[in-house]
């Protein structure tokens, strides 16, 4: 019965922390291929394309760098209808039909940079363009002399909020995917040490120790995810919103996270609780479990002799070779016999009750 108390008392955090590797496992292996399935839905950003348009952006249309560059791009060919953005690479595909037909090489410590990978840089296009300019003349002097200047390029293309916006991605992305693999492989380390957890309270205490590791950079990785990205999808889509782009945070990806934050800290929290519970042995009063109720005793030494050693401390002296059977006060020797006596009976006592004058 110790050791199905001490399983028993193990399985609600066990099933936890599989919980919370299971949803760290599907943002990891997200846009690892092309085709379809809901694994494509876990993405953290997503720019839609699909109905691109110069007409809503007013007269501003054709005279600025990000104008000329979107229009030189499509016409190139260099815009996909949609773009995810995953953890380690995104995904393009299109958005008509919902399918991803091409997902780019893994890289860890990934950073999506739009200027380069929607084709913003390589296009021809200046900030000097009018809309009465040729195509001809479009493509004079354009971005090219901004190629070896991120910081003027990026200010010509995002403007300074959106600059400022991928600065911080920059910084923060590449610490952000370490967080994310280490809560990863501390989490399964977690799950390969609760076998120790079923043994004894020093198993239950390492794997705590794992957890709590764990529980930290999962936190800190969803929470770094959730505001990065947060701040990327609202520049860009106060940028772009005016050409009928939409660019949006995954909201599976979101829910996903944040699932294994909660898994992760119920877990931590109830491995605690299997260190201060569930010893894992069948008596609880055995002199080896420390946590017991009475003092440890040497067996058969307790009070009543035979009672396990349950006596509270209480000890009484042994002799000889053991308990010796009292004779009968009936029969035996002289010396042994315990002498009778008879009390006198009064009237309306019972022979019971004490003798009273």
């Amino acid at each position: 019965m110790g050791k199905a108390g001490r399983i028993a008392c193990i399985t609600i955090p066990w099933a936890l922390t599989v919980a919370s590797f299971v949803c760290l496992v599907l943002i990891e292996i997200a846009g690892w291929g092309s085709g379809g399935g809901m694994l494509q839905d876990y993405y953290f950003m997503k720019a839609n394309f699909t109905n691109i348009t110069f007409s809503t952006a007013g007269d501003l249309a054709n005279t600025t760098t990000l104008s000329a560059a979107l229009q030189e791009a499509k016409s190139e060919g260099l815009l996909k209808p949609v773009y995810q953005i995953h953890l380690w690479n995104y995904c393009t595909g299109d958005s008509t039909n919902g399918s991803i037909d091409h997902c780019t090489k893994k890289q860890s410590n990934y950073v999506f940079d739009p200027v380069v990978e929607w084709g913003l840089n390589s296009t021809n296009v200046t900030s000097s363009a009018t809309p009465t300019a040729t195509a001809s003349n479009v493509v004079e002097s354009g971005i090219n002399h901004l190629k070896n200047n991120t910081e003027n390029l990026e200010n010509e293309l995002l403007g300074k909020t959106g600059r400022k916006a991928m600065e911080a991605y920059r910084k923060v992305a590449k610490w952000m995917f370490i967080a994310y693999e280490i809560s990863l492989w501390t989490t399964l380390a977690t799950i390969v040490c609760s076998i120790l957890a079923v043994f004894s309270r020093w198993g239950s205490f390492l794997t705590w120790i794992f957890a709590v590791v764990s529980s930290i950079f999962t936190f800190g990785s969803v929470l770094a995810s959730t505001i990065l990205f947060g701040t990327l999808t609202g520049a860009l889509q106060t940028l772009l919103h005016p050409y009928g782009i939409r660019v949006s945070m995954g909201t599976h990806a979101l829910a996903v996270t944040w699932l294994a934050v909660l898994f992760s800290w119920a877990a931590t929290i109830f491995w605690m609780m299997s260190v201060c519970c569930c010893s894992g042995r069948s008596n609880p009063h055995h002199k080896n479990n420390k946590g017991g109720l009475w003092a440890a005793e040497p067996k058969g030494q307790g009070y009543g002799g035979d009672m396990g050693g349950r006596g509270r401390g209480m000890k009484v002296q042994k002799t000889g070779g053991g308990y010796e059977r009292v004779s009968s006060p009936g029969m035996g020797h002289d010396s042994d016999r315990v002498p009778l006596h008879d009390y006198p009976q009064q009237q309306g006592h019972g022979p019971f009750e004490p003798f009273r004058r």
